[in-house]
């Protein structure tokens, strides 16, 4: 597939293929699903159609294609995604075979021990090689960010939506905490985040139309953001009856235009944390540490985030109730998208309280802090 996509110049074969298949499965469907691309692709209507027999408007080699990532993959979508891993890899080969090279670190901040976090102002430009995770040879930063990105986001949580903008990983301003390791050459990245700039708002995942449909609900109350927005309401004479007749996306939308200071806030995706499994925990806790401290020290005291991690979510409103004068997460709407029973959360990360918690707890009290929020809910 990779020598075929390079003779034809054409890297985007996989996309093609299921856009049209979308297309037609949403068609036999009526167009009433409203789930992601797994959801839809996992339909009985997907399952009679794809690889049974070819699409009309696609070229014929595009269905032998589509029997061949079915019979060896099991899915369209899951050959899609080794193929783009598959691609990644090649990327940094072909640029740095692997050659060994000098590297410095003059943005590196200490978190702890030998993990370090900075913020690249471009990726793109950052000519550094980096060990991840998914893959035994060292990859430019760009390809490793995207590599994780694939790993975490779309092999792990099935979100192939990723997969037709996945440039946007290796490109642009990006959060990243690495780990030293006195056997290897080179670090290996334990987190990652696409720093969204205030002017691209238009851009922004947060404010893509399908995270601002009616179909999120208001998640806190009006009280919570009157304090921490006060320009939000201070032309109402009536805060909560104008907080009650706000929809979700109204609510933000008006919250966004309440901040006089827009180069104070940012959006953040495809926040990312891997490592063996007895540290993952430890390293989401040294992550959004990190990323608290990169951003505020950078100027920026509000991220525009939605997350569906659930121990983040956990932290987050256990320290809401508990350190109110310091309350780290403005919640401003959350949905179960494909009614999974695992709930996704919209919302304002405060910096400044972020780091303010971090420092109060330690990473034991953080795991018992988790622990005592999901007893509560239970």
């Amino acid at each position: 597939m990779y020598q075929y996509s390079k003779e034809i110049d054409n890297p985007h074969i996989f996309q093609e293929i299921i856009e049209h298949r979308k297309e037609t499965i949403l068609g036999k469907i009526n167009y009433s699903h409203s789930g992601n691309l797994a959801s839809i692709f996992s339909t009985p209507e997907a399952k009679e159609l794809i690889a049974k027999s070819p699409c009309k408007q696609l070229p014929e080699q595009y269905f032998i294609i589509e029997q061949l990532s079915q019979r060896i993959f099991g899915c369209l979508l899951i050959c899609w995604t080794e193929f783009e891993i598959f691609r990644t890899i090649q990327n940094s080969n072909q640029i740095c075979n692997n050659k060994k090279q000098r590297q410095t670190y003059p943005s590196a901040q200490v978190i702890n021990e030998h993990y370090h976090y900075e913020i690249v102002s471009d990726t793109a430009l950052d000519t550094r090689l980096f060990h991840t995770e998914f893959c035994e040879q060292p990859l430019l930063l760009s390809d490793a960010i995207v590599l994780i990105n694939i790993a975490t986001f779309i092999k792990e949580h099935k979100w192939y939506e990723m997969l037709k903008i996945l440039n946007i990983s290796s490109k642009g301003e990006h959060f990243i905490l690495y780990q030293f390791d006195e056997e290897s050459d080179y670090p290996k990245i334990i987190s990652s985040a696409l720093i969204e700039p205030y002017h691209q708002k238009k851009n922004w995942l947060f404010f893509d139309d399908f995270f601002q449909s009616n179909k999120w609900n208001k998640a806190e109350s009006s009280e919570a953001i009157t304090q921490y927005f006060p320009d939000f309401s201070s032309q109402k004479n009536q805060p909560c009856d104008y907080f009650n007749t706000l929809s979700c996306s109204e609510l933000e939308n008006a919250m966004f235009s309440s901040i006089v200071d827009k180069t104070r806030m940012c959006g953040v995706i495809r926040f990312t944390v891997n490592g063996p499994k007895m540290k993952l925990n430890y390293h989401m806790y040294l992550a959004q540490k990190g990323l608290a401290n990169a951003l505020f020290l950078s100027g920026r005291d509000m991220i525009f985030s939605i997350i569906e991690q659930p121990a983040m979510i956990l932290f987050y409103q256990e320290m809401n109730n508990v350190e109110r004068e310091h309350m780290p997460f403005v919640f401003t709407g959350y949905q179960d998208i494909n009614n999974s029973g695992l709930v996704t959360y919209k919302g304002i990360c405060l910096t400044k309280n972020v780091r303010y918690v971090f420092n109060q707890y330690n990473f034991k009290e953080y795991n018992v802090k988790i622990i005592q929020r999901r007893k509560l809910l239970k």
